[in-house]
């Protein structure tokens, strides 16, 4: 019985509250709770898009442009992190581990590097105004 706009804004706030919580500290967590925040970046990009007309006032507008584009810069970075990881797994699942070019197909990046740049990105995502206030 509430407005669809109260709703949206609980969905929202929820969604980016787990992403804060889960993309705290990148650095410091394992591979699979980096792949979480991954997930939940997902489902608070899916939100945002879905609820966007709702918010569609000018200053609504120009903030959802911002968060979607920190969005998709989180998750171009988040991204790159998985594929980092789960490369090795897809080749050994395809049997294509001990192919003479494999070590081609894996592309050699500094983990360390890439996990500062999705934190980077994560905390634009976080510090950007939220288009649904």
């Amino acid at each position: 019985d509430r407005p669809v706009t109260d709703f949206a804004e609980t969905v929202l706030d929820r969604e980016r509250r787990k992403l804060k919580k889960h993309g705290r500290a990148l650095a410091k967590v394992n591979d699979e709770e980096r792949h979480e925040a991954r997930k939940d970046a997902k489902k608070l990009r899916y939100a945002a898009e879905f609820f966007a007309t709702l918010f569609d006032d000018k200053r609504g507008a120009r903030r959802h442009k911002r968060f979607t584009t920190a969005m998709a810069a989180l998750q171009d970075e988040l991204g790159t992190l998985n594929d980092l990881v789960s490369a090795p797994h897809v080749l050994s699942e395809i049997g294509l581990e001990d192919h003479p070019d494999a070590g081609t197909l894996v592309v050699e990046a500094n983990k360390d590097k890439l996990i500062d740049r999705a934190q980077a990105a994560l905390d634009d995502v976080i510090d950007v105004k939220r288009f649904w206030r």
